[in-house]
C-alpha cells in the first residue's frame, strides 16, 4: 500500500423533512432511531443533524426519509430502503460515519527509532509518537511501528471535496482548499524524494504511509479500502461532515 507512485496511493425541530433520491417512489422498509450523545444535547439541535443527514443522503444517493421527531427529545427517525438488514446497517454506517483526516510526516529514522524506543522510551523525539500501521490484503496482514509527527500538515478542515471511484482499489479523490494545498506543497517540497514518507491518518488509524516521490499540492488519492461502501462512508464524512456523532438506538423492519 505504500510503494513509490506518481500520486499518493492510500493504500457517518418539530418539523418533518422528507429526503429522497431519484428513487423517491420506492417505499422505505426499515426504520432506525438515532439519538444525540448526552454531552451535545444542549449545543446541537435535532434540526442541525437533520440538515447534516440530508446532505449525506444526497451525497450517497440513498432512498431515505428523515424526521426530527418531537422537539427536545434528541432523537431522529430515519426510514430507508434496503434489500435486507445488513444493507440497511451499511447505509446507516455511511450516514452516521464520523472521523477526521490528518496528514503528518513520518520521521526519517523511523525504523531505527521505533526499535530503540521499545527499550529506551527517552529516544522518542519530541513532537512525535509511535503509531502502528496495519496492512490487510485478503487473509494476509502485516504491521509496522512508525514514528509520526504530532503536528499536522493538513487535516479535515482543509478538505474541499472527497469523491469516490469504484474499482479494485476503491479510490477516494481528495481536493484540498487553497490553504491546504499550500501547506501540503510547503511540507513536501522539503522532503527527501523517494525516501520520506507521510502518514495518512483517519479516525486515529493510519490508513496509508506512502513514500513521497515528488512535491504534492492540492490533490491526492486514497485507495486500498476493504469495500466501496467503506470508501463511500469515509468520503461522506469528509465531504459532508456531521456537527456531532449520532448513536444508533434501534433498527426495525417496517410492515409491508
Amino acid at each position: 500500500m505504500s510503494p513509490p507512485v506518481q500520486f499518493l496511493a492510500l493504500a457517518l425541530a418539530g418539523a418533518s423533512l422528507g429526503l429522497t433520491s431519484c428513487k423517491s417512489k420506492s417505499k422505505p422498509n426499515f426504520e432506525a432511531i438515532l439519538s444525540l450523545p448526552p454531552g451535545t444535547k444542549d449545543t446541537v439541535s435535532e434540526d442541525t443533524i437533520v440538515s447534516d443527514l440530508q446532505a449525506r443522503v444526497k451525497f450517497l444517493s440513498l432512498t431515505a426519509e428523515i424526521d426530527a421527531g418531537t422537539a427536545g427529545d434528541h432523537r431522529i427517525t430515519v426510514r430507508l430502503k434496503a434489500k435486507n438488514k445488513d444493507l440497511a446497517l451499511a447505509q446507516l454506517d455511511a450516514l452516521c460515519e464520523t472521523g477526521s483526516l490528518s496528514v503528518r510526516a513520518v520521521h526519517g529514522q523511523t525504523v531505527y527509532l521505533s526499535a530503540a524506543v521499545r527499550t529506551d522510551p527517552s529516544k522518542l523525539p519530541a513532537g512525535h509518537e509511535i503509531m502502528t500501521f496495519r496492512i490487510q490484503a485478503g487473509e494476509l496482514s502485516k504491521s509496522e511501528d512508525l514514528v509520526v509527527a504530532t503536528a499536522e500538515i493538513v487535516n479535515s478542515s482543509h478538505v474541499k471535496s472527497a469523491e469516490t471511484e469504484a474499482g479494485k482499489k476503491h479510490l477516494i479523490h481528495i481536493s484540498l482548499t487553497t490553504n491546504g494545498g499550500q501547506q501540503m506543497q510547503a511540507a513536501t517540497e522539503k522532503m527527501q524524494k523517494g525516501r520520506s514518507r507521510l502518514a495518512i491518518i483517519y479516525d486515529e488509524r493510519i490508513i496509508s504511509a506512502p513514500v513521497v516521490v515528488h512535491e504534492l499540492r492540492a490533490q491526492f488519492t486514497l485507495e486500498g479500502f476493504n469495500s466501496f461502501e467503506e470508501a463511500q462512508a469515509i468520503a461522506a464524512s469528509l465531504n459532508k461532515p456531521l456537527s456531532t456523532e449520532v448513536l444508533l438506538e434501534s433498527l426495525m423492519p417496517l410492515a409491508p
